[in-house]
């Protein structure tokens, strides 16, 4: 097969910081090797002047295309790559929900599914001294995301519309993220991933991480029975990354769903005894083995800093 590998970043996406195109080499990368040592053709963008002109014409040339993109770029792209050839990544419609962290919220919460408590301004200026989340609403790779209080909500946001962020609790806790495979009829669990988070004044900064990471088995079951219920209410498809805040009392609550691949599968790729990209394709055109069957073998870390 002749297959597209569309990763924004290097395909010349504009307003690319140096970590997001540090993380975009990596994963592009990955996918791209790991389809040829399957025996399969790979194009890609690279520093493409209009990255959409690119997508459409080597979508057309291709038997299957996945989109790595930020979240308000992604549903477009991927609504290209539909209408060319065979899409392996989330659907356009799936990804519309998930690029939007308030609507995406308010579904999973709906569900049952712990989600950070969305608060409003109101709230944040009566209680001066509690910490919450500011992040946009459409976003990704922890940009434009603060911990603040009333004294610094209005100078941090000053230079933002807040009406395109939106304002949570915040959860003390453990960092983590699932990677997981959705197919047809099944959900394959991968790995539980440690994020590496770091706070620049009131920024958070995400810088890589590790996988596997271990949390025990009932915390580990709790996760991914968690990630199973998400993908499923969100109708996703193919690689799909979650991430997690796991609270001090045990409670898994999910921050964020990215319907794509993540950086996590950086690592994933060098520790699983599969390959991922034939795990793509599989939940595409075949059947995923069973999650007693996918094991990993040693640790990878990858730090982005």
């Amino acid at each position: 097969m002749r297959i597209l590998v569309a990763e924004y970043a290097v395909g010349g996406g504009e307003g690319n910081s140096v970590s997001l195109l540090r993380e975009g080499k990596a994963m592009l990368s990955t996918l791209k090797e790991g389809f040829e040592r399957m025996g399969h053709a790979v194009v890609y963008p690279e520093a493409e002047t209009d990255f959409e002109a690119a997508v459409d014409k080597l979508s057309k040339e291709s038997d299957a295309g996945i989109v790595i993109a930020p979240d308000d770029k992604l549903c477009a792209l991927t609504e290209l790559i539909e209408s060319n050839t065979v899409n392996l990544g989330c659907p356009a419609d799936s990804i519309k929900i998930c690029a939007d962290k308030m609507r995406t919220s308010k579904i999973l919460s709906g569900e049952g599914i712990p989600v950070p408590r969305i608060v409003s301004v109101e709230e944040v200026e009566r209680n001066e001294e509690q910490r919450y989340v500011s992040k946009p609403r459409y976003g990704c790779a922890s940009e434009d995301i603060f911990i603040l209080n009333a004294a610094k909500y209005h100078k941090v946001l000053s230079r933002y519309n807040n009406a395109d962020h939106i304002i949570t609790e915040f959860i003390t806790g453990d960092d983590i993220s699932s990677s997981i495979i959705a197919g047809k009829s099944s959900v394959l669990p991968l790995t539980i991933n440690k994020q590496f988070i770091r706070t620049e004044g009131e920024r958070l900064r995400y810088e890589g991480g590790f996988v596997p990471y271990f949390i025990g088995r009932e915390a580990e079951s709790e996760i991914m029975r968690i990630s199973e219920r998400v993908v499923t209410i969100l109708h996703c498809s193919g690689y799909v990354g979650i991430d997690f805040v796991l609270g001090e009392d045990g409670t898994a609550y999910v921050v964020d769903v990215n319907p794509r691949p993540t950086t996590s599968i950086v690592g994933i790729a060098k520790v699983l005894n599969y390959e991922v990209p034939d795990l793509i394709l599989r939940a595409k055109f075949g059947t995923l083995p069973m999650a007693g069957d996918v094991k990993t073998e040693g640790r990878f870390v990858f730090n982005l800093s």
